[in-house]
């Protein structure tokens, strides 16, 4: 498949995306974000769950707590 041929065939899912501000890069940051809500489904505090997404994706503190904000932003 050709990335035109992908483009083609998404593009009113990613028409919907940019119209949102969502990136096409955020793809990566859903599976934080599930991580984290996993964590505190079972019932981690959140400063755990955030430390451990930081060790587990080797990203800072900061981008764990800018991505948890991003993906719960009204659209």
């Amino acid at each position: 498949m050709k990335r035109y041929e992908l483009i083609e065939k998404h593009e009113r899912v990613l028409q919907e995306c940019a119209m949102a501000g969502i990136s096409v890069q955020d793809w990566k940051n859903a599976e934080i974000y599930r991580f984290v809500q996993k964590l505190r489904g079972d019932g981690n505090k959140m400063d755990y769950c955030v430390h451990q997404a930081m060790v587990r994706y080797v990203i800072s503190e900061a981008t764990v707590w800018r991505i948890l904000r991003s993906m719960e932003k009204s659209i």
